[in-house]
């Protein structure tokens, strides 16, 4: 079974202030919607939040309040992603041989997906959703165009990110410090030599990053609803 940690300590430097994690969203806090994604989710045991230092107990009441039952733990996230997921990665119960990292800033992704990310990752050992590019992307040196990258090859890396958790420790261990760098998870693996699946996501799995973000997610959750 799965263990989902959910990512929900980044500052808000570009929100101006605003808390993304606690802004409503159809009523509810987006890390709420996120939660609430993998409560549902059959393959899900447990959900570990990784949460502002000092906010713990609100994030505990907040879960509380919205039923998350399989909620496992709250701990303090780090000055970096992966410092984050290492502190969730310690309240991980042993009886859970995989795990799902997810931004709590992605309130839209579906259950749906959620589930065929993570059994993409229990056939291969890692798997990532993902979208597929649409932009024609330009490789620039000095604001100048080097080359044109083949677009059909391209996709945008999202979470849910899963993977074996033993395959997931051990390449931690191998980069060691070299890790603390990453801000992708299945880099992690990629660097390790470890093949890493793509899973296209079927709906809306935009991140919320900005302010007008809010807006957009707002609109396209109350188009899904209605």
């Amino acid at each position: 079974m799965f263990s989902a940690m959910i990512l929900a300590g980044g500052s808000a430097s570009r929100m101006n202030g605003i808390n993304k994690q606690l802004a409503l969203l159809g009523g509810i806090p987006v890390v709420i919607r996120s939660a609430l994604a993998f409560q549902n989710s059959r393959l899900v045991s447990e959900i570990i939040l990784a949460v502002p230092q000092g906010e713990e107990q609100n994030y505990r009441n907040l879960c509380r309040e919205y039923s998350i039952t399989k909620l496992k733990a709250v701990t303090a996230g780090g000055a970096t992603r992966f410092l984050s997921v290492k502190n969730a990665l310690e309240q991980v119960s042993d009886n859970c041989g995989y795990i799902a990292i997810h931004d709590g800033a992605r309130p839209l992704i579906s259950t749906t997906d959620i589930d065929r990310v993570l059994n993409d990752a229990m056939e291969s050992g890692g798997a990532i959703a993902a979208a597929p590019v649409t932009d024609t992307i330009k490789q620039c040196r000095v604001g100048i165009i080097e080359a044109t990258a083949d677009r059909s090859e391209l996709f945008a890396a999202q979470t849910p990110q899963a993977f074996r958790k033993e395959l997931y420790t051990s390449c931690m261990e191998k980069l060691g410090k070299r890790a603390e760098t990453l801000t992708d998870d299945s880099a992690l693996l990629e660097l390790c030599g470890e093949p890493v699946h793509i899973t296209p996501v079927t709906a809306c799995n935009m991140k919320i990053t900005r302010p007008q973000d809010l807006a957009i997610a707002e609109a396209v959750f109350a188009k899904k609803e209605g």
